[in-house]
This record gives C-alpha cells, structure tokens and sequence, in this order.
C-alpha cells in the first residue's frame, strides 16, 4: 500500500492520497472526499480465503453518481477475478503482484489523465432561492460556511445565505480544483488562500478572514493542498 502510494504521490497531477486497509474505511473516505482514481486490493482480509471484499466495495461505489466513471485500478494475484472485475464494472486496468513499478507508474499517471465525465468544471455556480435561479462567478467566491441548517457564501461583493442546504450537498455542484475544506463548516476557494499557519493550523484568506483546521480534515486538507 505505502509503495503504490509513494508511486501516486510522484505523478505530476496528483493531488492528496488517501491510504486505508479495510473496505469499511475505504468507503468513509469515498464519502468524506471527491476521489478522482481508486486503487483497490480485490482481497482485502487475507485472514479470509474467499474474501473478494475489494470487489465488493467498488460495486458499492458504483451505485453512486459521482463515481460511476471514476477511474477502478485492482491490484491482484487472481488474474481471473481481475478480469471478471473489469468487465463487470468498467474498470480502468488492473496490476498484478508482484508489481512492475515502472509499468504501475505508467498506469497510475494514464489514469489520473482521464476524463471524469465531471461537468462542475465551469465558471459559474447556480443556486435556487425562493424560487428565483441565480447565478453565482466562482472566482468572486471567497469561502462557504455551514451554519445550522443553512449554507453561507461570502464573496467579493455580498453575502449569500441559502436556506436549507447542507455544505456536502453544495460542494458536488463546486468544482474540485478550485475548493478545499478545511474543517467541519467551512470551505475555502484556494485563489483566496494568502497563506497557512501549519503550526496553529489556521488559514488566513485575502479579505482578512482567519479559518481554523478541523482535527479531522487536517491529514486530507494538507495533502490536497
């Protein structure tokens, strides 16, 4: 796991990487962030002669929207599987061990390449607000707070609070490249970003405004950033 890792972390468009050994884990990962490649071991139990776990978390993945064309690399030594995987669930390639890292480098980097079929890559947000449709520039957008049941947008020019909407719900409709969150409640448009304290885990953005690092998205946060 730590050398497939290391191999991910030397691409030149990787972002953060996020390594877990159990299938339970992998899927909370999947939840908590927007994955752009997955690799998974087919069996991750090896105290388990017939685990097919690996298999099993991806199919799970695949019900969900957001992953339906995120690139599946398996990682085995059941060739057969492999290619039963690879049908059945539209994967990217798989890689045999023992590994031949130069070539699951090649693989790695053609993957992260590849069309996500993701259409939030654009200029302008949309929001609905009683009733009315708005259209929102991305780069006037500083960051986003959660505040009850309610999501908060401050931008260059105005304040925008959007009733009745989680900032989980909000983010899918965000483009990746351009938002990182940094803790429970907020996200940050990393344009706006002036610099990070690691030390006091603070991250003070152009208008002044100074964000705390949640404990639980500091590892994630630092790594994407």
């Amino acid at each position: 796991m730590e050398a497939l890792a290391e191999l991910t972390r030397k691409c030149d468009t990787v972002g953060a990487v996020f390594c877990v050994d159990n299938s339970a884990e992998g899927y909370q990962c999947a939840m908590d962030y927007e994955i752009d490649l997955f690799l998974v071991d087919i069996i991750l139990d090896s105290k388990n002669k017939q685990d097919v776990s690996g298999i099993r978390l991806v199919d799970k993945l695949r019900k969900y929207k957001r992953y339906e064309f995120t690139p599946v690399i398996f990682i085995t030594s059941l060739v057969d599987q492999a290619m039963n995987a690879f049908h059945n669930l539209h994967c990217f390639d798989y890689i045999e061990k023992p590994f031949d890292f130069e070539k699951v480098g090649k693989i790695i980097s053609t993957a992260l390449k590849a069309p996500l079929c993701d259409d939030r890559d654009c200029g302008v947000f949309y929001y609905r607000k009683d009733g009315v449709l708005y259209a929102l520039n991305i780069d006037r957008m500083i960051y986003l707070e959660a505040c009850f049941r309610n999501v908060i947008i401050y931008t260059l020019d105005e304040t925008i609070e959007i009733p009745y909407m989680s900032l989980k719900s909000l983010m899918k409709d965000l483009p990746r490249k351009h938002f990182i969150q940094c803790s429970r409640n907020v996200v940050v448009n990393r344009r706006f970003i002036e610099y990070v304290d690691k030390v006091n885990q603070i991250v003070k953005l152009r208008n002044g405004k100074l964000v705390k690092i949640g404990g639980r998205m500091k590892k994630g946060f630092f790594e994407e950033l």
